[in-house]
């Protein structure tokens, strides 16, 4: 992967000394250099050392990973402001005749073109921005049309109206349009770039710190994953202040995330595009949300196996399989006693010794519980699909006995090619792969017929079908369960 790394030279200070009049920085600024790695590590590399209470080189002699207060700086060639909070040391050099300096490392890096606001708490954003590059294929952007003949071309550009949406919380969710071209105006040029460009933009009610903002990027960035399909990288974010155009200020925000090498997604790749879900975007957005802190587990252990992290295939299985298990205990915590249940009740209600009856309730405490299968099942028939019972029976079942065999026994349990045995897991974990999903889809409020067509016609159906042809299940279309 193509190192993005930043390293600007720059003056940083503690946070919110007092600037002279008629200067730019404090005079206890130090020259230094700040580097961001592309996977958001974030240092500072100091020509000297910072003013201590104690002494100046007091935080030389500690080691490294002490918490320290924020520093503010200026980039040198942009001019931009730089704000680095969750401040620790890392080392540095205390010599006597020679040149002293010290090193920090933060887990955040704010950098934006106007001053910030001096606070002597956390810094109150009103929202966040995330650049849509290369997402254009899901946005199915084309409103470039283009005319050519052997003596003209001519490239005309209307631009699309920006969608809003308002949450239950009356914060707001949008999707704005912009183009990358020439000014305004005649020119005359050898060359030009036209393009169109797209903001994810979030404005919350209330205020939110970094931290709360950092977590809800995480959460749109992972609702962008499954619905194209594509562990691509979403660019680094920006946090707002204001709440109209003429009175915004904008940040970048840089932070420690994992980064991937996936391509960026295609149309024909992409589970569900934006144009098939955009009146209802909003609703899916906002539902989104809420599963999941609902459904905890059921989601994570997912997204887990996404991000473009690499596991192996049996780790991919249990962890898919463990999550679709989670997910069906959450969604039927509130169900009623079974028979069963009400069974083992009354068994246990005649037993008058307490000792045998406290023996008795340990025995029976899983007795009624359904089986591993059993919840597959269950959860897959959330979906639209016209499975055979008996093919959706015997997927269930097989998963059941090769996740038992993996838990118990650290693979196949009976001896044999281990080839085979992987080979069986690798076609489950595609299957699972393409039908959890959609049953996260199905709890966050995607119609049915919708999903029928994402599975069974859409543009990634013939990848769908054929894994999940491979393990004995086939859709049958058009029509709903």
């Amino acid at each position: 992967m193509e190192s993005k790394t930043i390293k600007e030279s720059g003056y940083f200070w503690w946070r919110n000394e007092p600037i002279p009049e008629d200067d730019i920085v404090p005079e206890s600024a130090v020259a230094g250099d700040l580097i961001i790695t592309d996977d958001g590590r974030i240092s500072i590399e100091l020509h000297g050392y910072l003013p201590s209470a104690d002494h100046p080189m007091s935080r030389i002699f500690v080691g490294s990973g002490n918490s320290c207060p924020d520093i503010e700086g200026r980039l040198k060639n942009s001019s931009e402001h730089v704000l680095l909070t969750d401040v620790h040391t890392q080392g540095g050099k205390a010599s006597f005749g020679g040149i002293s300096y010290e090193n920090y490392g933060a887990t955040n890096c704010l950098i934006g073109s106007k001053p910030f606001p001096e606070s002597k708490g956390e810094i109150m954003f009103d929202g966040l921005s995330i650049p849509l590059t290369g997402f254009e294929d899901w946005l199915g952007l084309g409103s470039i049309e283009t005319s050519r003949t052997k003596r003209k071309l001519i490239a005309t550009h209307k631009k699309q109206k920006n969608i809003k949406y308002t949450l239950e919380d009356r914060s707001t969710i949008s999707v704005e349009f912009d183009l990358l071209a020439p000014m305004f105006g005649n020119q005359k040029n050898h060359v030009i770039n036209i393009a169109e460009k797209v903001s994810f933009k979030y404005l919350s009610k209330p205020k939110k710190t970094s931290s709360e903002l950092k977590k809800y990027f995480s959460s749109i960035t992972d609702l962008f994953l499954v619905l194209t399909g594509s562990d691509y990288n979403v660019e680094w974010p920006f946090l707002t202040i204001g709440r109209t155009v003429s009175s915004t200020k904008s940040y970048r925000f840089y932070f420690l995330r994992s980064r991937t090498s996936a391509a960026p997604p295609t149309r024909h790749n992409c589970l569900l595009t934006f144009p098939a879900i955009r009146e209802e975007f909003g609703h899916l957005f906002q539902q989104w949300q809420i599963k999941r802190e609902e459904l905890g587990p059921g989601m994570s252990l997912y997204l887990g196996t996404r991000r473009g992290v690499e596991l192996y295939v049996e780790h991919r299985f249990v962890n898919l399989i463990w999550g679709l298990e989670s997910l069906h205990r959450t969604l039927n915590k509130d169900s009623p006693p079974t028979k069963l249940e009400l069974k083992a009740q009354r068994i246990i209600g005649q037993i008058k010794l307490a000792k045998d009856r406290k023996w008795l309730e340990a025995k029976l405490e899983y007795s009624a519980e359904p089986s591993l299968a059993e919840r597959l099942v269950e959860c897959i028939k959330l979906l639209p699909l016209n499975f055979t019972a008996q093919s959706l029976r015997d997927f269930c079942n097989e998963c059941a006995v090769k996740r038992n065999d993996i838990s118990h026994f650290g693979g196949q349990r009976a001896p044999g090619g281990y080839e085979d045995f992987l080979g069986k897991i690798y076609s489950l974990n595609n299957a699972l792969s393409n039908i959890y999903p959609a049953i996260i889809l199905k709890l966050c409020g995607v119609n049915d017929l919708l999903l029928l067509n994402m599975l069974s016609t859409g543009r990634a159906s013939s990848r769908i079908r054929y894994t999940l042809n491979e393990v004995g299940l086939h859709i049958k279309e058009g029509k709903l369960t």
